[in-house]
């Protein structure tokens, strides 16, 4: 199956961002003052796509790009993260 460069970074993203939210929670479970753990936890996963998405076929990443791959990760990681915490 053949993925578009721009459904790569519109995926690749959205689903590392999921993962960080997933795992802050993990981080942060019974434990409310390592909130700022989870914080970090995102932008190391923010960090991690500028290594991932060059090996999934992305050649040049502009501004606009990592506007939008930070827009992602933190939309998916605050959706999975509040509804964690919310169970």
């Amino acid at each position: 199956m053949y993925m578009d460069e721009e459904m790569v970074k519109a995926y690749i993203p959205f689903l590392l961002g999921c993962v960080s939210g997933f795992i802050s929670y993990i981080i942060t479970i019974g434990n409310l003052k390592r909130d700022p753990i989870g914080i970090i936890v995102l932008v190391v996963f923010i960090y991690l796509n500028k290594f991932l998405l060059p090996k999934l076929g992305v050649k040049k990443l502009k501004t606009m790009d990592w506007l939008t791959i930070t827009g992602l990760a933190v939309g998916g990681w605050y959706m999975v993260w509040t509804f964690l915490l919310n169970l």
